[in-house]
């Protein structure tokens, strides 16, 4: 038996590698903050497929400690501004003149961008936080906020260009249980006290004035102590410290506080802590409050910028006008408590800000880039390499995310001048998205298609894309698709880009048939079925000589019903014994199980009555040989092998799904069955078998059907139309 798995290419597809891969962000400062965190989480976590380079224009006396792998520009000097438009001209011959400016100020942005630089600034905060006036960001194409909340903040104070938010989640840390008594005994703290951490820098952002007098009404309900992780930061710093000792004296709590001042890795008191406390006036997202969720820690924070925006059970949002009662009795509540590790503790936040580095405005260009999720045997690749076949007029390439390629797919395109490469050999979201967006940018494509994508990889690429005028057109089988995209809601609210916003960014959206699509797209949304090119050979002869032969052209695997048209056979040779069973198609590698029981379920009949080919590249050759053929399976959108049985003329059954009805026109060009059970198909096959009249008229029909409705001319026409439209 050839139940066999698709076949991969000994001769891969070249993987495609970005021609220069560093990457480039500017810096304020390096100081102890937590922009800082994340451009250096960031620069450490992108080692070593992607190399970094950090622009740093000023030395701090305490600063982060930068990876050693990592190329540091430092500035110095009065000639600050001198020194920028240099680093400038160098970024803009490099091949990639993307640069992130984190915490700069106008004139030093706009001297990285005088050669052409593309500078992306980066808001850290809600907008009493900002720095500048928003009419400082005029002239700035695109802007990065680090929540929601700082993006509403934005377009509340009048920005109209486009905003883009990434939510960093920093580097999940092994917290050493050890550190609970190692902590307690350095800061004179009993071991059975209540301890509420802070960690953050001594400013007036953080209002540890107003946490002191939280912890003076706790202190009477408990035996609390306060730790608060942070030191002063630039000139004022110092005196704000020196406030915060007062008050602490002020109000008698001088042995219930505790400075230790900076500690380079915050996250490691996390095991002192019985709970977190957040008293900021405002915030963009706190890596503090981040951190302490995923140590485990309870958190009571202020309601303010993006601390809801990543629920979860461990945090207590309070008002900002709240008072201490309401915050000590909140404290009371955590205490104890030991929440869940968040589901996107180790969710790679980071590879967002690699994504937001490599996509740039591209120049005008006719290129397209097909990104397919392989290029095995199956329908909807079967009609790309029709479609590369057919020399569009057009310039476009296919790129592949995964290694499955059909030898017989890549020899016809390679024959036919189709370049192919792939995003590489591991499977992993990010990796194919970070290719396909670097492709876009530097080999200067105008339109991405996605054919049978991955959802989260189209949601990474059109996020990522969205500062570009790159036109996105995603052609979907069908329903099938929208439900893969509502399962990624999680996802979703992790990268901060909807399916809304999905739809939204496409240009156009083809559907295989005409079936339900979502209203964020009705203005966008055409009907492109698959096309088949005329057979040489069709069927003329309908009368059965010997036994009757019935096809089924179609992958090995539950969505093709394959046990189900097994049962039926069975029950066809209750009244046809001689009937045969005839398999082209590849058993699918990810249910191996489900082949093994078809091999059980045919063993006694093997090579007797029922027979497996494994895959045929041009099996549409040997169709007219056989009797009937039968095509099932779930969540369809164009079939291709049921529209290469009609090309040919031979008499098929199918089942009622996607756009298989648009094909099968019930006893007009074929026998359609409402439910894949084996009493039905056995009834509609028995039927086939014993009744030539009806047969050859279904089998006429169906061949003049395809060749009006489904033929491969009036499919490249269509999409060359429209891929012309959305290069314009």
């Amino acid at each position: 038996m050839n139940l066999v798995l698709p076949r991969i290419s000994d001769e891969q597809p070249p993987i495609w590698m970005p021609v220069d891969n560093e990457l480039h962000a500017a810096i304020a400062s390096l100081s102890l903050g937590g922009a800082e965190r994340i451009i250096l989480d960031w620069s450490a976590r992108a080692h070593p497929k992607w190399k970094v380079h950090l622009i740093v224009l000023r030395d701090r006396k305490t600063e982060w400690p930068v990876p050693p792998f990592v190329r540091v520009t430092r500035l110095h000097g009065k000639q600050i501004i001198e020194q920028l438009r240099q680093i400038g001209k160098a970024i803009t011959t490099s091949k990639n003149p993307v640069c992130l400016a984190h915490l700069l100020k106008k004139e030093e942005r706009d001297a990285l961008a005088e050669s052409g630089a593309h500078i992306i600034p980066v808001l850290h905060n809600a907008k009493d936080g900002w720095p500048e006036d928003i009419s400082s960001l005029c002239g700035s194409l695109n802007i990065i906020t680090v929540s929601d909340a700082c993006a509403k903040d934005l377009v509340d104070s009048g920005w109209e260009g486009n905003v883009s938010v990434i939510r960093h989640i920093p580097r999940r840390r092994n917290l050493n249980p050890g550190a609970r008594q190692f902590f307690r005994t350095a800061w004179n703290i009993p071991n059975d006290a209540a301890v509420i951490g802070m960690i953050g820098a001594v400013k007036n952002q953080k209002n540890y004035s107003f946490a002191l007098r939280v912890l003076k009404a706790l202190h009477k309900e408990r035996d609390a102590y306060l730790v608060i992780v942070g030191g002063p930061v630039a000139n004022h710093g110092h005196s704000l410290w020196q406030d915060l000792v007062e008050e602490i004296h002020q109000l008698d709590l001088r042995h219930r506080v505790s400075l230790p001042g900076f500690i380079p890795n915050a996250a490691c008191c996390l095991p002192a802590f019985d709970a977190v406390m957040n008293t900021s006036k405002f915030e963009g997202l706190s890596i503090a409050t981040l951190e302490a969720l995923m140590g485990g820690l309870p958190v009571v924070a202020t309601r303010v910028g993006g601390q809801g925006e990543i629920g979860h059970e461990g945090l207590a949002l309070i008002s900002e006008d709240a008072p201490e009662k309401e915050w000590m009795l909140a404290l009371i509540k955590s205490l104890g408590s030991k929440p869940a590790i968040p589901s996107w503790a180790n969710f790679p936040a980071y590879r967002l800000w690699t994504l937001a580095q490599l996509a740039y405005p591209n120049a005008t260009s006719r290129k397209v880039l097909f990104v397919t999720a392989n290029l095995n045997s199956g329908g909807a690749q079967r009609s790309l390499v029709n479609l590369a076949k057919s020399r569009i007029g057009l310039s476009f390439e296919i790129l592949v995310c995964g290694n499955s390629t059909s030898p017989d797919f890549y020899r016809i395109l390679k024959a036919n001048g189709a370049k192919v490469t792939r995003a590489g050999d591991i499977w992993d979201t990010f990796s194919f998205a970070e290719t396909i967006v670097a492709k876009v940018s530097q080999e200067n494509f105008r339109t991405v298609c996605f054919w049978n994508v991955d959802a989260k990889i189209k949601l990474l690429t059109a996020k990522s894309l969205a500062f570009t005028d790159t036109a996105i057109v995603d052609v979907s089988p069908g329903d099938s698709l929208f439900d893969e995209m509502c399962e990624t809601k999680e996802f979703q609210k992790l990268i901060a880009f909807s399916q809304k916003e999905y739809y939204a960014r496409l240009n156009r959206f083809i559907l295989k048939y005409a079936g339900p699509h979502p209203h964020e797209c009705e203005s966008k949304t055409m009907i492109i079925p698959n096309g088949v090119p005329i057979p040489s050979r069709v069927k003329t002869d309908y009368a059965i000589h010997g036994v009757p032969r019935i096809v089924v052209n179609g992958r090995i695997a539950p969505a093709k019903f394959t046990l189900e048209i097994i049962a039926a056979i069975r029950l066809v040779w209750l009244k046809i014994p001689d009937a045969q069973l005839h398999f082209f198609g590849a058993a699918e590698y990810f249910h191996d199980d489900y082949a093994r029981k078809v091999l059980s379920e045919t063993n006694t009949e093997l090579n007797k009555r029922i027979f497996f080919y494994g895959p045929h590249f041009e099996v549409i050759k040997q169709l007219p040989d056989f009797d009937v053929c039968v095509v099932l399976g779930k969540n369809q959108g164009c079939p291709n092998a049921l529209l290469e049985a009609l090309s040919v003329g031979l008499p098929a059954i199918g089942n009622d799904d996607g756009g298989t009805s648009e094909q099968l026109i019930h006893e007009k060009t074929g026998l359609l069955i409402k439910e894949c059970n084996p009493e039905e198909l056995a009834r509609s096959l028995i039927r086939a078998i014993t009744d030539r009249d009806l047969m050859t008229k279904l089998g006429m029909n169906g061949c003049n059907h395809v060749r009006h409705s489904f033929s491969m001319q009036q499919m490249l026409e269509k999409y060359t139309n429209i891929l012309e439209i959305v290069n314009i």
